[in-house]
């Protein structure tokens, strides 16, 4: 009598096909945990790296110590690092520092401002106008030389761009979730303001004296243009290319 042995080995295919099927999810398995691990390795080096970064960009501002290592308060002009910039010291209040940006605003940094809301023949290399010489609801609201709104702070080109440089650089945002920046209130005459960055005022000229850049001060009317004060002389606000420089407020750390 002749053995039927096609039912062993449709059994032995079943096995043979089960078993590569859990040696390949073995395979896969281990694969993910190997890739997991590696990801982990990643993670933790990156972390290291940011953590390290941070170190060279604080957003926080120590005290200031004497030869015995007591707190003292910074003195105009004094230089510090906050964020990945050097600032100037404008004024320490014993609790907050008002810091002015060292360098001014580059030519990149404003022209891509400028191009984010639309705005063109603003700029001039790394100086920008306040307003612009025309009709422009977005812009100063000038209507035409005779008629016009007076120069306002709130809808200027150069505040536009101060703002966007703020929103733009992480670690100054981080200042601010973090708590270590500091609101502003201050008045362009017109209205007052609160936010976290602006220009210098003019009661803060005195102590800065850059005759390039622009600060915020009284608006008024001459010959049917507005003017802003600069220095000891009038200049009109929507002609006039100047640098920027902006201001900030942070808390002194211990």
């Amino acid at each position: 009598m002749k053995l039927n042995n096609k039912g062993f080995i449709a059994i032995s295919l079943i096995y043979s096909f089960f078993l590569v099927f859990l040696i390949t999810l073995l395979a896969v398995v281990s694969d993910y945990a190997h890739n997991r691990v590696l990801l982990n390795d990643v993670k933790k080096e990156t972390q290291e790296y940011l953590n390290g970064l941070a170190a060279f960009n604080p957003v926080y501002l120590k005290y200031k110590k004497n030869d015995r290592g007591e707190n003292i308060n910074y003195e105009p002009l004094d230089e510090v690092t906050f964020g990945a910039d050097i600032w100037q010291v404008v004024k320490d209040d014993g609790e907050n520092v008002t810091l002015l940006l060292k360098r001014t605003l580059t030519k990149e940094e404003i022209e891509t401002s400028l191009s984010n809301v639309g705005i063109t023949n603003a700029s001039n290399e790394d100086k920008t106008l306040m307003c612009l010489n025309r009709y422009n609801p977005a812009v100063c609201n000038y209507e035409n030389s005779v008629v016009f709104n007076y120069y306002s702070w709130n809808i200027s080109i150069v505040k536009r761009i101060v703002d966007d440089f703020l929103f733009n650089d992480a670690n100054l945002q981080k200042a601010i979730s973090v708590g270590s920046m500091q609101n502003m209130t201050y008045s362009d005459t017109i209205r007052n303001y609160t936010t976290y960055i602006r220009i210098p005022l003019s009661s803060e000229f005195d102590i800065i004296r850059d005759n390039a850049s622009w600060y915020l001060t009284l608006a008024s009317r001459t010959n049917g243009m507005s003017t802003i004060g600069y220095g000891s002389n009038l200049v009109t606000a929507h002609n006039t290319y100047k640098n920027i420089r902006p201001i900030i407020m942070v808390k002194k750390s211990t």
